[in-house]
């Protein structure tokens, strides 16, 4: 083979590792999917055959220093690990965090889905016999506690126990992947029914003016910490799911590989847990008419959703042709 034929069979996977070189110089390694760190590798293990090939067969020819060059920066990107700094953590929270969560977008619907048919279903069960309350919500918050109704129920207490509930739900939705997800879907749907039960039990025994200041003290954290059930819910699936169908992997190394897909969103799990705990603590308590929180809980929503949603100038992963 003489060089010129050398050059024109392998000049596309050259100009390919040159691409990745070129973005990896600007984006880093951190912004490239699972998909395009795979096709990196193996581009970069076939160039560096051609440049191995090229020193034995071509070296006085004009292929080698190029080869040579791109072979080189590929290879610092390629066993350099990157080093963690502030600017990783800014970039983490501001499109990290929502990147992982999009990439993870169908195990987290699937979680609220979940969630969400446990609520319908214990709505209407309580609505049908309002005494069947109890049989849902916890022990430590019975109708009593509610006041059956009346004006008089401590709503502190019950935003602080709910608050607690909803943290060690988020926890558990996690943790129980490990049971093939059967106990992350249980953990989902049996909370979902807890908010469902309750939504029933005040609709039904007590004014709406009762009800709005109620839901005034729930909402405003009640809101990021759902929204951090749903996404600690879908790590569990995702880890149930390898647990069921590991493909062409063994059911350790396919649980390995989800548990480090899913890893990612933990910081940012615990960020919306730290937010609304502060929430809690510190806005829900205020002497302010309850339709402003009911705004405030509005407004966080629409935020969190504006903030997973992607941009129009930045995608979930780099393009690289």
């Amino acid at each position: 083979m003489t060089e010129t034929q050398f050059i024109a069979r392998n000049e596309d996977s050259w100009k390919k590792l040159e691409n990745f070189n070129q973005v990896l110089q600007h984006k880093g390694m951190s912004k490239l999917s699972r998909i395009e760190i795979r096709a990196f590798a193996e581009t970069f293990r076939s160039v560096g055959y051609h440049l191995a090939y090229a020193r034995t067969h071509f070296p006085k020819g004009t292929s080698l220093p190029y080869l040579m060059h791109i072979v080189g920066v590929a290879h610092n990107y390629y066993y350099v690990r990157e080093r963690r700094s502030l600017t990783n953590a800014k970039d983490y929270v501001i499109k990290g965090f929502s990147a992982h969560v999009r990439h993870n977008k169908n195990y987290i619907l699937v979680a609220m889905a979940i969630f969400m048919l446990g609520t319908i279903f214990a709505f209407a069960y309580v609505s049908a016999d309002v005494s069947r309350f109890n049989q849902i919500f916890p022990m430590e918050i019975s109708g009593e506690n509610l006041g059956e109704g009346s004006a008089e129920w401590d709503n502190p207490l019950m935003s602080a126990i709910i608050m607690t509930n909803n943290i060690r739900v988020a926890v558990l939705a996690f943790a129980l992947g490990i049971t093939a997800g059967i106990g992350t879907i249980w953990i989902l749907f049996y909370n979902g029914m807890i908010l469902g039960s309750l939504a029933a039990f005040i609709s039904v025994t007590t004014t709406p003016q009762n009800s709005i200041i109620f839901w005034s003290l729930i909402l405003p954290h009640g809101v990021p910490e759902l929204i951090a059930i749903f996404i600690s819910g879908a790590c569990g699936l995702a880890i149930g799911k390898a647990m069921l169908v590991p493909n062409n992997y063994t059911r350790k190394d396919a649980v390995i590989l989800a548990s480090k897909r899913v890893a990612p969103l933990i910081p940012g799990l615990v960020v919306i847990l730290i937010i609304a705990a502060l929430i809690e603590g510190f806005f829900t308590p205020l002497d302010m008419s309850p339709y402003f929180k009911l705004v405030f809980s509005a407004i966080s929503l629409i935020g969190l959703l504006l903030y997973f949603r992607p941009s129009e100038q930045n995608s979930d992963s780099t393009t690289i042709t």
